[in-house]
């Protein structure tokens, strides 16, 4: 019986994944972008390309911390596990591994589109939003998706 409740439980974990990766392309291909999803194993989830831009996008859930208030969509801090597992150690994710990483929310439909440089070795575990001041992170539902965006130029 508990084998069966493990794997039902990874097989949603599979799924909401591949949901959250399906969304995240979605959102730059509604902005005029191409996205490239790649045949093995990588770094990244896919390339999202639109001239003179490319970038590697890393998709992690965007989950909620529920705060002492009342649990209003609102009054939820969100934030972004940013980093991969190895050998049972939590890694960040540097500019190695993605230009940015886009936290995907299944529940609400809040997505965040963050820079690799605002993850840092002290912020794996990325804030979205802070709570405690009623602050909403520029990169929580951004405006400025471009902007964000266009500072990956192609190299030459």
């Amino acid at each position: 019986m508990l084998n069966d409740e493990i794997k039902a439980k990874y097989q949603n974990s599979i799924k909401d994944g591949a949901l959250r990766e399906l969304r995240a392309a979605l959102l730059f291909i509604e902005r005029g972008y191409t996205v490239s999803v790649p045949n093995m194993s990588t770094r990244y989830d896919f390339i999202a390309e639109k001239f003179p831009i490319i970038i590697r996008v890393q998709v992690k859930p965007l989950k909620p911390i529920k705060s002492k208030a009342k649990n209003q969509p609102h009054d939820i801090e969100w934030f972004i596990p940013a980093y991969s597992t190895v050998s049972k150690k939590k890694r960040p994710y540097s500019i190695e591994d993605c230009n940015i990483v886009v936290g995907i929310d299944n529940e609400y439909g809040n997505y965040a589109v963050v820079p690799i440089g605002e993850i840092t070795e002290t912020s794996a575990v990325y804030r979205v939003t802070d709570y405690k001041g009623r602050k909403r992170k520029k990169y929580l539902n951004p405006s400025n998706f471009d902007d964000i965006c266009g500072q990956y130029k192609y190299m030459k």
